[in-house]
């Protein structure tokens, strides 16, 4: 059996090893002048590969999730990166690094693997047309024709990449609206003299008085708003809201001091405050200029629970996500009403994999797995068991 795989990333790879493994004429079509491009730059530079934590929660409630999780645990998923000479290590968090701590080194050994089992590359290639004649493809590169007997698409999204031109393969009616997700978020108002602070915080995300969620970690202040992973989890919130078309009025609650009480905090403020020391409220607790805007908002004049209230409360008015050059995934893409979930194709046999799919997942490697995880699932248990016996 020939088969096209479009696109070089995890998906892509994943699957054409498997299937190169099992005996079948694979050839990886790919825009970029190499494979696993984006996959170097994961991770900054690391390779965050997977989650040792993942499940259905960390994704947008897709039923494809539930039974692609269902069927490949974190111990297959590793089984498969160790058949290709990968092995990992797990933080506290759970999430999953390569021992090397390199992306570029796990691209490596994906990119060996196609080789040594003959996989055909064609990097810097564009497929211009896609027609199913009989029970065959015909595959148009430039002015030449080929035929495959199977097309695989796994050719991602537009986020931090150049978006694919895929009309001509699938239909766009089949897609739900995209929307950048993980990515930072545009305020409303936004005080630039924040820009380049980081703190510790607690974020709430709220739809006017509907709670919609929390995250805790890092906020990075950036002169146009917010940013940092616990922004991203949140943005996905939002941008899974926007791909059912429904629009909502966001407020980010930002706790900057997240571990002391709004009571503590004021009694601590309102010694400070007797003590004549109103110049030096937040002195030890947080940054100078942060420390500025909060007493900018609570009022130059104002009380130790008025200040300590703002401090655990800073309030941010969502004005959009930035853009697709900025986000790490997609929310949206192919709708499940169009996928047979049992092989994770179209009626035209076509198969849709990784983030060409209506999932994403929040950070931590989420995106990663299941884009391997996806590829995974399309072969049967004998067949993913005869992989990953060779090495």
């Amino acid at each position: 059996m020939k088969i096209l795989v479009i696109g070089g990333g995890m998906a892509g790879m994943t699957y054409a090893i498997v299937a190169c493994k099992n005996g079948l004429d694979v050839t990886v079509a790919e825009r970029n002048a190499r494979v696993g491009k984006k996959i170097a730059s994961t991770g900054n530079g690391k390779c965050n590969i997977g989650n040792a934590r993942v499940n259905a929660a960390c994704y947008n409630g897709s039923p494809v999730v539930r039974r692609v999780l269902d069927a490949i645990s974190v111990n297959e998923y590793r089984q498969f990166l160790i058949s290709c000479g990968i092995y990992t290590y797990t933080d506290m968090e759970g999430r999953m690094y390569p021992l090397s701590d390199s992306a570029a080194n796990v691209v490596d050994c994906l990119r060996h693997q196609l080789k040594k089992f003959g996989a055909t590359l064609w990097p810097d290639t564009e497929i211009t047309a896609c027609v199913k004649v009989g029970s065959q493809y015909q595959v148009t590169v430039g002015a030449t024709n080929y035929l495959f007997d199977k097309v695989v698409l796994a050719c991602g999204s537009g986020s931090q990449a150049e978006r694919p031109n895929i009309s001509h393969i699938i239909p766009n009616d089949v897609f739900t609206p995209t929307v950048p997700s993980l990515v930072p978020v545009k305020i409303r108002d936004m005080d630039g003299t924040l820009n380049g602070i980081r703190a510790r915080a607690n974020v709430s995300l709220y739809d006017g008085n509907v709670y919609m969620g929390k995250e805790s970690g890092e906020v990075l202040f950036k002169d146009y708003g917010l940013s940092g992973i616990c922004i991203f989890n949140l943005s996905a919130l939002i941008a899974r809201k926007m791909v059912q078309r429904k629009y909502g009025n966001y407020t980010f609650s930002v706790d900057v001091v997240p571990n002391l009480s709004q009571w503590d905090l004021q009694e601590i403020l309102h010694g400070r405050i007797k003590c004549g020391e109103r110049s030096k409220l937040f002195y030890g607790i947080l940054h100078n200029k942060l420390a500025e805007h909060i007493v900018k908002r609570a009022g130059a004049n104002a009380d130790a629970a008025t200040l300590a209230h703002t401090a655990k409360d800073l309030q941010f008015s969502f004005d959009r996500l930035l853009d697709w050059s900025k986000s790490q995934v997609t929310a949206g893409g192919v709708d499940d009403g169009y996928l047979d979930i049992d092989t994770l194709a179209l009626q035209s046999g076509v198969v849709v994999l990784g983030e060409l799919l209506n999932v994403d997942g929040i950070c931590g490697g989420n995106n990663l797995y299941f884009a391997a995880a996806s590829a995974l699932y399309t072969f049967s248990p004998s067949e993913r068991e005869k992989a990953y016996a060779i090495c």
